[in-house]
């Protein structure tokens, strides 16, 4: 197993510390938690729903919507007053999986075209697919009632009955959606839907208590029928005996009928009957409606008869379909998977069942409460924590998982945070240093400047990935042919065929050479080697590809190094306004593992003022503990600043180059361009001549190789 430097030690502390500072607006709109519940709706939607993605959004006003989709996008508010009831992190990523579940459950089985279908015959006068019919004695006058004010084209009537309709059907469809999902996804959807259902069910208020709040009589009335659907009984704790529950008693068996059906007609027909048993109570708002329309078009008092719904309906609404809980745009029928029945038993929608799964998910809540608290959501990391174990023995399958990819998405998050906290950090170093160096005379005045991407965007990963491949083949040869070396110094072992030595190889006197010799070497643990590269950026660098060249190069020789455990620098500098620009490429101590994707971002850019760049690398080079330390530039051309060319260029650079020598640092120039003499005059024997610059990357991995031998 390898060892952890200081380095990698002091990240793995910083993101124990952030995984337990991180919010649940951190993690829920973290691209890593988004890209979770995607997966999980891509896998459930399957091949008919291309390019769905889901969305976390944050927003904690108290008119903020839940969740819904446009049929492209699932979007899904963390912050909604349900999820965050729930006291442990965990449920409250449950939640939002069973939000994700709902909405999909609406894309794989609403018609969302018949539905707007029927909201439109509603509003202009008719029922859809046809009136209701065979109504329990009693109810016969509401339905004439209706039938005249549509026919008389009684607008304030007809716009009421399509918004209280809305509410009817969409109680309807939610159970049946979620009753299908729970049985097709027994897993952690089924878990989220359920606990979910609950906690909307325990916060719809009692019968008594809407009576006391003032709220509509139709609202009372949409309550019931939403308690009784989600949990097959209603909230009437002081015991109410009156018109809602007689009318209520009159409506189950139209509800009951209506949540088995496979055909979303049969929720309109539902619907219908509802409208017709509860007439009484929607009579006042269509008296309000009227007044309303004498002030304001059709379009306004419907919204505000839409929002007048949904706040008397509480937090225990259903959940919105569309945005606003309008109908999602443009969403085709139900494709022909969702339109044939599933092998299920959805008769067990009754009480029993209902109660059933009340019981589980209060099992869920009663243990998910203490088993993974925010204020120790690290504790799933350490695999000890037998809640997470214990999860599984009642939750059904995909309920562990659940708990695991929390887990993991927290820590991935926790470690980006981290990684970009220590980059950020790096970075201040690495200007801090540049500030303490002392440059020389011909530098005076001159401020070097550290730039470093962070974070590393996408654009580079996808570049870096489509030039790579032959570049890495390239530096797998020439890892082969070192490898052997390095294994030996590593291991140790018995040297053989050697002209010297202490020990004589009986089996190899027969060699007329004279190699009979062997001795033992102990095995070498310590690193000799670091390498630094440092890239000409100047204007110039961009004729002939020569900055091309110069990047597959430092994308092989950087792949070289870091395969063979090799420590290495790279460095590209030019000029701007402020002096000397330095682009740290990779870097030492970098943990977040893109240094070369960074490397994509080398480019020709403005002057080159080498001695000053020359001498940073080179400081950051010394303080390596490596025996060895090599320093290799790529350049196309002598030095060409303000104030700084020619004849004094030359001398700063001579004097350089002898300085790091002295201190164990040798640095060789390749030369690419036309000022070849001019660099070898400068360089002397630490020059290289590359004439074909498709043997640049080669070329200098071949030198690093020397060094190692």
């Amino acid at each position: 197993m390898k060892k952890l430097n200081n380095t990698q030690k002091a990240l793995k502390r910083m993101i124990r510390d952030t995984e337990s500072k991180i919010t649940d607006e951190e993690l829920f709109l973290s691209s890593a938690f988004q890209k979770y519940q995607t997966s999980l709706a891509k896998a459930a939607t399957g091949r008919f729903r291309y390019g769905l993605q889901v969305l976390m959004e944050w927003d904690s006003s108290e008119n903020a919507d839940i969740a819904y989709t446009d049929n492209y996008r699932i979007h899904c508010n963390a912050a909604n007053p349900i999820t965050q009831s729930f006291p442990s992190r965990f449920l409250r990523s449950q939640s939002l999986t069973g939000l994700t579940g709902h909405e999909i459950g609406h894309l794989r089985y609403s018609d969302f075209a018949s539905l707007q279908l029927y909201l439109t015959n509603m509003e202009n006068g008719s029922f859809y697919p046809e009136a209701p019919d065979n109504l329990p004695s009693g109810y016969k006058a509401n339905l004439q009632d209706i039938l005249d004010a549509m026919e008389e084209k009684d607008n304030a009537t007809c716009l009421t009955l399509s918004r209280c309709a809305a509410q009817f059907n969409n109680i309807l469809e939610d159970i049946y959606i979620e009753a299908r999902m729970c049985e097709e996804y027994p897993g952690t959807f089924k878990q989220g839907i359920q606990i979910n259902n609950l906690r909307m069910s325990e916060l719809i208020p009692s019968i008594q208590e809407q009576l006391d709040c003032g709220y509509q009589p139709f609202s009372i009335m949409s309550n019931l029928i939403l308690s009784y659907c989600r949990t097959g009984n209603i909230n009437n704790r002081t015991n109410y005996s009156g018109e809602y529950t007689d009318t209520l008693s009159d409506c189950m068996d139209y509800i009951d009928d209506a949540l088995i059906a496979t055909q979303g007609k049969e929720r309109f027909r539902a619907s219908n009957y509802l409208l017709v048993l509860c007439w009484n109570y929607i009579q006042p708002i269509v008296e309000q409606t009227r007044e309303s329309l004498k002030k304001q078009d059709s379009t306004q008092v419907g919204d505000a008869l839409e929002d007048l719904l949904r706040k008397e309906s509480g937090s225990g609404s259903p959940l919105p379909t569309g945005k606003n809980g309008g109908i999602p745009k443009n969403i085709p029928g139900p494709t022909e998977k969702s339109k044939t029945p599933i092998n299920c038993d959805l008769s067990g929608l009754d009480p029993n069942y209902r109660q059933d799964a009340i019981n589980q998910a209060e099992k869920v809540l009663q243990e998910g409460g203490g088993r993974i608290e925010l204020a120790k959501t690290t504790a799933i990391l350490d695999g000890n924590n037998p809640g997470i174990t214990y999860a599984s023995q009642y939750a059904g399958s995909g309920y562990e998982n659940a708990a695991n990819d929390l887990a993991r998405i927290l820590n991935d998050v926790a470690t980006e945070k981290a990684q970009n906290d220590y980059e950020q950090e790096l970075t201040e170093d690495l200007q801090k240093s540049a500030d303490e160096i002392h440059y020389g005379n011909a530098h005076a005045g001159i401020h070097v400047t550290i730039h470093r991407i962070n974070p590393v965007s996408d654009f580079f990963i996808k570049s870096y990935q489509t030039v790579a491949s032959p570049l890495l083949r390239t530096s797998k040869r020439l890892q082969s042919s070192i490898l052997p070396l390095l294994k030996e110094e590593a291991e140790g072992g018995k040297q053989k065929n050697l002209l010297f030595g202490k020990r004589l190889d009986m089996r190899a006197l027969h060699r007329k050479d004279g190699s009979i010799f062997t001795r033992t070497r102990l095995p070498d643990e310590e690193q000799k080697l670091s390498v630094g590269l440092l890239v000409d950026e100047s204007g110039s660098m961009g004729w002939g590809d020569r900055i091309t060249h110069a990047r597959k190069t430092a994308i092989v020789l950087y792949d070289f190094c870091t395969s063979l455990g090799i420590p290495i620098t790279i460095y590209g500098h030019s000029t701007d306004s402020k002096g000397v620009a330095l682009y740290s490429y990779a870097e030492f101590d970098s943990l977040d593992d893109s240094d070369r994707y960074r490397l994509m971002d080398m480019s020709a850019r403005n002057g080159n003022r080498d001695g000053a760049a020359l001498r940073y690398v080179a400081e950051h080079l010394a303080k390596r503990p490596e025996s060895q330390k090599l320093l290799i530039i790529i350049s196309d051309g002598q030095p060409a600043d303000c104030g700084y060319s020619g004849t004094e260029a030359e001398a700063d650079l001579r004097g350089i180059k002898n300085e790091y020598r002295k201190r164990g640092i040798v640095i060789f120039a390749a030369a690419i361009g036309d000022d070849k003499e001019n660099i070898r005059r400068i360089y002397q024997d630490g020059f290289l001549d590359i004439t074909k610059l498709e043997d640049l990357p080669k070329n200098m991995t071949q030198l690093v190789k020397q060094y190692l031998k």
